[in-house]
């Protein structure tokens, strides 16, 4: 009776699996490395999709950190032409005085923005973010505000700056999943920024600094920022292999070590588990949609921009558009009208598809007949 109860369980199991299309253990993916910091997550930079988070949505100071925001902000004003990587910048007794991590700049000197995004990048220091600060914002506080409106447009909704170095203080804090989300905006924007990021050590006004980022002994990484205060270590880095870009963001490690070691397996779980795949083009069609009361019959369906996700290695996976039975004009050209849906190991995924034209409302006679044979056929199903 044991042995028939064991054979039955046993088919059962074959049964789920075959009904499936997979196995329990492979359905919920490859194991994830133990993380010793209290919050981690693993972003893939080309589709924004978190591949692993732990505590990603908790409130943490991210001490230096914040300065990706100020490096953001800075290369902002390079784009629009508002300053130059030459322009001097006058530096003040304040700049000059703050503490902590510094490129050590001079008071009643100038320094050439160039200098001081290496005096950020490179060494994290406090004195070149309020140089800076100054100068794109008038004063240090004005500066942060535009670090805040920054922060909101980019959807950091639980973040808040006070300063632009990220030295401690309680209404100062972020998040992992908000500042995964800075990183990878800069990271797209602005890639050219990974040059400073991984040069190893830096010399200015006489004195040779090293990068604090341990993790750039690796060919593979390249990047991008470490921040530390009192028993806190944080680090988001980031690294590609065969063209493949993953950050990993640390929170709340209890060493450099520590945060370097949660980083890195992470980051190579990432490479050896996962890609990114695109699966269409902005533009690409999807279907059709009948539409009435209009001066056209019929509107595309398609991709608002490129879409890419993160897929594990080898999977491919499944695509269906939901689309309306029917539209009634106007229809707006990139109106949402239908969903793609895409189906993966892991769940399901939609983006929205939109109409590929403008489809304006018809004359009196097209929306008076159509109005009937709407009503005729909401009437008999």
């Amino acid at each position: 009776m044991f042995r028939k109860t064991i054979n039955i369980i046993l088919i059962v199991t074959i049964a789920l699996s075959l009904l499936t299309g997979m196995p329990g253990a492979w359905a919920a993916g490859p194991p994830v490395p133990e993380m010793a910091a209290p919050i981690a997550l693993l972003m893939d930079v080309a589709t924004g999709d978190i591949i692993y988070a732990k505590g990603e949505n908790e409130q943490w100071a991210p001490a230096s950190l914040t300065k990706i925001m100020t490096l953001f902000l800075a290369n902002e004003a390079l784009e629009a032409g508002e300053i130059t990587l030459d322009e001097e910048v006058p530096i003040s007794e304040k700049a000059w005085r703050t503490v902590g991590s510094r490129m050590f700049i001079e008071v009643d000197t100038t320094v050439p923005v160039d200098e001081l995004l290496k005096g950020i990048t490179i060494v994290s220091g406090n004195d070149a973010c309020v140089a800076i600060a100054e100068y794109l914002g008038g004063s240090e506080g004005a500066f942060v505000d535009r670090m805040n409106t920054k922060a909101r447009e980019l959807g950091m909704n639980k973040t808040n700056f006070v300063n632009p170095h990220g030295l401690g203080d309680p209404n100062h804090y972020s998040t992992a999943a908000d500042l995964a989300l800075l990183s990878r905006q800069y990271l797209l924007r602005f890639p050219q920024m990974l040059e400073y990021h991984s040069t190893l050590n830096y010399t200015y006004n006489g004195i040779k600094q090293q990068n604090y980022n341990g993790l750039l002994r690796y060919p593979e990484i390249d990047g991008l920022k470490t921040g530390r205060l009192t028993g806190i270590y944080n680090l988001i880095a980031t690294g590609q292999k065969d063209g493949y870009r993953l950050l990993a963001v640390i929170l709340g490690a209890q060493s450099e070590k520590e945060r370097e070691t949660d980083a890195y397996a992470l980051l190579t779980y990432g490479f050896n588990n996962y890609q990114a795949q695109k699966l269409g083009d902005k533009g690409d069609s999807h279907g059709n949609v009948r539409v009435y009361k209009g001066k056209g019959s019929r509107v595309n369906a398609v991709l608002p921009e490129d879409l890419s996700i993160t897929l594990l290695k080898g999977e491919t996976p499944e695509l269906r558009a939901e689309l309306p039975k029917y539209l009634e004009a106007p229809v707006e050209e990139g109106q949402e009208i239908g969903t793609l849906v895409v189906e993966t190991r892991n769940g399901e995924k939609r983006y929205p598809l939109v109409a590929e034209t403008e489809i304006p409302r018809g004359n009196f006679l097209k929306v008076f007949f159509h109005s009937i044979w709407l009503s005729l056929r909401g009437l008999f199903g």
